[in-house]
């Protein structure tokens, strides 16, 4: 028997060992740590593969269309389906910033199903923390995401020079994450300005993007000791693009940014995630 025969009867032996405790043994609190686990393994794992992959051409945000299309099929077997209203306009538009709100680490798993299916040449903007979360946070570098270091206006000033240079000349769309952290509250914190100063002085559209609600599928509160992992489908609606021509930063900054995020809540509010509660919580 050849060592791939092998490799693979361990690996679908595995399958069946995780599939049979998922469902017969181990409780909520359980599976969530066990998926977890899994989540972030492989992700560090292939981050590993793809660095002489993302090597061949370094920097270039194609890369990470390459790496979303690789890690769906395995994405998949978490049990989170997600269904996109309205992509065709990440299709349609040229340069833009792309904001959304963010809710857990596993947003990063419906980020790559948009970017499979409609996002092409585009970045993300992250901290700088999260580079030395090795391997992942090079090989996301090498893929083309662009970090920020939010604790030195300086350099983060720099950064949003250079990026806007990058919108206007190279047609880069820009993903941000306009909350600056992650919630999982049933309402938004507030905007930062940086992606709509951004998008102001590029004159290029703010395209909204607003996941639905984790509440019913996934929890991990450690004040009160919550944790589940559970199937479902999370919708994921993509709004209309907004306009930045003629603004300028003086007179439209304050009102662009109240503008996105209260068009992003009414959504937020109207779409509901469908939690699939005819199976074990799994």
């Amino acid at each position: 028997m050849t060592c791939l025969s092998l490799w693979i009867i361990g690996l679908i032996s595995i399958i069946i060992i995780i599939y049979l405790l998922v469902q017969y043994v181990l409780n909520e609190k359980q599976i969530h740590r066990l998926k977890y686990i899994l989540y972030v393994g492989i992700i560090m794992f292939l981050s590993i593969i793809l660095i002489p992959v993302f090597l061949i051409r370094p920097r270039n945000p194609l890369n990470i269309r390459l790496g979303a299309r690789i890690m769906n099929p395995i994405f998949n077997l978490f049990g989170i389906k997600y269904r996109i209203e309205n992509g065709e306009i990440l299709n349609k538009l040229g340069p833009c910033v792309i904001v959304a709100n963010h809710q857990s680490s596993i947003d990063f798993i419906g980020m790559m199903q948009l970017w499979s299916e409609y996002v092409r040449y585009c970045t993300i903007l992250a901290k700088k923390e999260l580079f030395w979360a090795l391997p992942f946070g090079f090989t996301a570098w090498l893929a083309g995401v662009e970090y920020v270091d939010r604790k030195n206006r300086e350099r983060s000033s720099e950064t949003m020079r250079l990026l806007t240079k990058k919108v206007q000349e190279k047609s880069l769309r820009l993903w941000v994450f306009p909350e600056g952290t992650r919630s999982m509250d049933e309402t938004f914190l507030p905007f930062k300005f940086g992606a709509f100063r951004l998008a102001i002085e590029a004159q290029v559209p703010i395209v909204p993007v607003v996941f639905s609600s984790y509440k019913s599928l996934y929890n991990s509160d450690k004040k009160d000791n919550i944790y589940y992992w559970r199937r479902g489908c999370v919708i994921i609606k993509c709004l209309e693009p907004i306009d930045t021509k003629g603004m300028t930063i003086e007179n439209d900054l304050q009102r662009l940014t109240d503008m996105t995020r209260q068009r992003m809540i009414d959504a937020y509010e109207k779409i509901q995630t469908i939690y699939d509660n005819d199976k074990k919580h799994n």
